[in-house]
């Protein structure tokens, strides 16, 4: 079953959506992880059609605008009613205070960003998708932060312009690694051409001195991101903590495992789907 789009609003104010307990419940039918994922997809698909969103929600403080019938991390938060990767945060939590440089790679709706800045840290947020970056700008404003800072591009190993592979029914899975639109990721996949650029001009560019934490999320790409900046970037500008997306690891071209282990960074914990990495020396 085709999904259908949302209609994106940026304009009207936060609060103008409310997401009734019928909504709520069809959601979580659709997020229940106790039937089988043929028949999960199906429901979802169902569900994205009556109650697609958007929809204006509060989960743990934080404030945002969602889209559910089209992307992941709206179906968690209203789902389950709290933020998405919550043991991630905790991971990085210790490193997120007041002074402390806060990078995200991969920011989709904002989820580490806006956490991120809540807690005090000033944050760079990028994302390649302008559909999404468009959603995180709302989701900063509802918020009322002033200490983070949108970027709209896509981050690889050097200035280019390549095709970026989306999927309506999850915007924020938005990959370059067109083998991931095939098999168990398999859907109505189409593409749209964005800029691309080193993770070291950007941070040029916004004149940052240091990193705290750098987080890269990018479906396949993140060898493309994180190896080529460790490379050339001043051994100043490595981040102290690094947060890795890694179940997408068998699309790396090269191990950026081993290549963090090589650097001096040790793994200090990790989930199923992410790695935290402790610059030691």
């Amino acid at each position: 079953m085709a999904q259908v789009a949302a209609s994106l609003d940026t304009e009207s104010p936060f609060g103008t959506y409310k997401a009734e307990r019928l909504v709520r419940a069809a959601w979580r039918l659709a997020d229940r992880h106790d039937l089988s994922k043929g028949l999960r997809k199906r429901i979802r698909a169902l569900v994205a059609r009556v109650f697609r969103g958007p929809y204006d929600l509060e989960a743990e403080g934080l404030k945002f605008r969602i889209y559910p019938g089209e992307n992941y991390d709206d179906r968690k938060l209203l789902a389950k009613g709290r933020l998405p990767e919550r043991d991630e945060h905790k991971m990085v939590a210790p490193f997120l205070k007041g002074g402390q440089t806060f990078v995200d790679v991969g920011a989709n709706i904002g989820s580490y960003s806006i956490f991120a800045a809540q807690m005090g840290a000033d944050v760079l947020s990028i994302e390649a998708n302008p559909h999404t970056a468009a959603k995180l700008r709302f989701n900063v404003r509802a918020n009322d932060l002033h200490n983070l800072q949108i970027v709209e591009t896509a981050v690889g190993p050097r200035e280019d312009t390549l095709p970026l592979w989306l999927e309506p029914s999850n915007f924020g899975f938005a990959t370059f690694v067109k083998d991931l639109t095939t098999g168990e990721w398999a859907g109505n996949w189409t593409q749209t051409f964005v800029k691309v650029r080193p993770l070291t001009s950007i941070v040029d560019d916004i004149g940052l001195n240091k990193i705290d934490v750098l987080k890269v999320d990018v479906e396949g790409f993140e060898d493309r991101v994180l190896l080529p900046f460790l490379r050339h970037a001043d051994r100043s500008l490595w981040p102290r903590v690094i947060l890795l997306e890694t179940n997408c690891r068998p699309y790396w071209t090269e191990d950026c495992v081993s290549e963090l282990t090589n650097r001096a960074y040790r793994i200090t914990a990790k989930t199923n789907d992410n790695m935290v990495f402790e610059l030691t020396a």
